[in-house]
């Protein structure tokens, strides 16, 4: 059986010219990728002193409830993501942005840690979880040639976030208190973005993936049922696999999930954990802190630079090397001498953390179809979100049993490359007599 053929060319007109054209769809995840941060773990974070203050809380407990809301969260995601399979974009997104807005408004009226952990899961699962979800899966169902491109343009809006969010809320904290601010924070996408939806997510020319309305049309025209009776479908010529059948893949569990868990799980653990990096690797914590500008401009270039490959080369082949900076950063950083040593690994943490999220969406079309890609996206996004819980306890552990630089970097060194090598053989593979159970 032969699974979805990637493009292998580029789409036939300049990267301006799909902007110029695409603009409208394009803004729409910009936009959509823009608000999630409302449930980014360094957005939460920055109220966390206020609201360990009012609760009573240690740094610890903190960090557990915000892992449990996060790990409920993820769980969650696997069933709700499925949405994105049976709901026009416009609408599901409406929904989402409205529940975001909402578990903000709520996450203003936490007064004990019950309400704490129930605002933190909501916004989690629709922040970080959904809203993410339902761009980078329109995206990469409407857009085929250009898809790298395309998801790439959208991850624009998060690392726009995370540029002038710190510093805003900062400054309102100076003179707002924190509940009224979260009152305050739902206007932005209500007012932003929720009135010009169906503006922004009108088909245009250079649209050339089906998009889930065309593809379901597709299969009832050809007499298809893609109601779920069938595990793998093919629809057009492309091969849409179901959840059932991706979980049955070897592919998936050897070599594709790594692509993201590895990246969710390094560079959280390594910036949760920046305190005791900055000590150790010689620098004061503000120096460190200066190198952060090194970070975020190379984390927009790899971001650009990885969806031009996926468009030039493919997702299956680029995918795989998009771990290949957290071995450089880590190294870098184990390795080198004070400040320079720093600067050399924010630069490649920089890259580290833009490169794998184009790549791997397209790889996932590219490897499992478009039409079931809201339920694999639903199962593959928590195992990030898990690895990136998972990483500052595991580091934090190793950190308090005496175990220096040398351990953390070689720990994060060695699942890279690890990773890198799995990803590579299994993402070139095909699938025929890797769907253990299949007929």
């Amino acid at each position: 059986m032969n699974s979805p053929s990637p493009a292998h060319g580029r789409l036939q007109v300049g990267t301006a010219e799909f902007v110029r054209v695409e603009w409208r769809f394009l803004l729409f995840g910009m936009a959509m990728a823009f608000c999630s941060s409302l449930g980014q773990t360094f957005f939460i974070s920055l109220f966390s002193a206020e609201i360990r203050a009012e609760l009573g809380l240690s740094h610890g407990a903190f960090g557990s409830y915000y892992a449990l809301a996060t790990t409920a969260s993820a769980i969650s995601l696997v069933w709700l993501g499925k949405l994105a399979d049976t709901m026009r974009v416009e609408r599901l997104a409406l929904f989402v942005i409205c529940c975001l807005c909402a578990s903000a408004m709520l996450f203003s009226q936490v007064f004990s840690v019950v309400t704490l952990v129930v605002g933190l899961y909501l916004l989690r699962l629709f922040g970080q979880g959904m809203t993410s979800h339902t761009h980078t899966t329109a995206m990469a169902r409407r857009y085929v040639a250009a898809r790298g491109r395309a998801l790439s343009l959208a991850q624009m809006g998060m690392t726009a976030a995370e540029s002038v969010g710190p510093a805003s809320v900062v400054a309102l904290l100076a003179f707002l208190d924190w509940r009224t601010l979260w009152l305050l924070l739902p206007l932005i996408p209500l007012v932003g973005l929720v009135p010009f939806l169906p503006v922004l997510t009108r088909r245009t020319c250079f649209q050339d993936g089906g998009g889930l309305e065309s593809v379901r049309a597709a299969a009832a025209s050809a007499s298809i049922d893609d109601s779920g009776s069938e595990d793998i479908l093919t629809i057009d010529g492309i091969t849409h696999w179901r959840r059932r059948a991706v979980l049955r893949d070897r592919r998936f569990w050897i070599g594709v999930i790594w692509l993201t868990m590895v990246p969710g799980f390094s560079v959280t653990g390594l910036l949760f954990h920046q305190i005791y990096l900055s000590e150790v690797a010689g620098v004061t914590l503000t120096t460190w802190a200066a190198h952060y500008v090194f970070y975020a401009a190379f984390a927009v270039i790899g971001t650009l630079v990885a969806g031009q490959l996926v468009d030039r080369y493919s997702a299956r082949r680029v995918a795989p090397h998009t771990l290949f900076p957290i071995t450089l950063a880590c190294l870098a950083l184990w390795l080198g001498d004070g400040p320079f040593g720093v600067l050399i690994f924010f630069i490649f943490f920089g890259l580290a953390s833009g490169m794998p999220h184009a790549a791997v969406s397209a790889a996932l079309a590219e490897l499992y179809g478009t039409r079931y890609l809201g339920e694999v996206k639903a199962v593959f996004m928590p195992l990030g979100v898990f690895s990136s819980a998972l990483s500052p306890m595991l580091m934090g552990l190793l950190i308090d049993l005496g175990f220096g630089m040398a351990t953390l970097m070689g720990l994060n060194i060695a699942l890279a490359v690890l990773s890198q090598i799995a990803a590579m053989r299994m993402l070139k593979a095909n699938p025929a007599g890797r769907l253990a159970g299949a007929a």
